[in-house]
């Protein structure tokens, strides 16, 4: 068992009511610890990248990320081939009579164009070319996270992203733990302050129950 120091510290009012709200808020088995030890709470930024779409690296990524455009500024991305056909279709204002399938549905086959001319849909372009629709767009649109904040109170780190919510893009809280077994810096210094908070809190429980 390790030797225990006394330790005088003086602290401000903020610093103590951060120490109070914490022993409070992130106390071992807490609910705003997510099921996490000694958990950091990160505010996180959605980020996408935007992979070209290519034939010879289909292998290698999810198909549920294509995404597809038909604008030229390439600002309206669509999470499907028929939705982007229905968005053109809409868009443009212009009739079509062909149903909208996906394009498993018409691959291989040979369909009639909006033109009346025969095509054989072997690939994207094909499938586009029946509807009429040119100049799209493919790319693998793949989503992560980025952090913009750290915080031990997950409490706070709701509040940042409230008031920071002009400055964020779909942000979300995860909470990280420190790690399997973490011998190093972390949960020391999480239960110093798990210490200090708790025994202020004690402490003004005592002075309350002599009021």
């Amino acid at each position: 068992m390790s030797k225990e120091v006394q330790l005088t510290l003086s602290v401000t009012e903020q610093q103590a009511e951060f120490l109070k709200r914490f022993a409070a808020k992130q106390y071992p088995g807490a609910k705003d610890n997510v099921c996490t030890v000694y958990p950091i709470h990160v505010v996180e930024n959605t980020r996408y990248t935007y992979i070209p779409y290519h034939e010879d690296l289909t292998d290698y990524f999810d198909p549920d990320t294509l995404s597809f455009s038909f604008d030229y500024e390439r600002q309206m991305w669509f999470e499907s081939e028929t939705r982007l056909v229905e968005e053109y279709v809409e868009y443009t204002d212009e009739e079509v009579y062909i149903p909208i399938v996906p394009f498993g549905d018409m691959q291989g086959k040979e369909m009639k164009d909006v033109h009346g001319e025969i095509i054989s849909v072997d690939d994207f372009d094909d499938y586009f070319k029946v509807y009429g629709i040119e100049n799209v767009a493919m790319c693998w649109k793949e989503k992560h996270y980025e952090p913009a904040a750290f915080f031990l109170i997950r409490e706070e780190a709701e509040k940042y992203m409230k008031y920071q919510r002009h400055n964020l893009i779909k942000p979300r809280i995860f909470s990280h733990a420190a790690g399997y077994d973490n011998r190093g810096d972390i949960p020391d210094f999480w239960e110093l302050l798990m210490k200090a908070g708790t025994q202020l809190n004690e402490i003004e429980k005592g002075v309350d129950s002599h009021v």
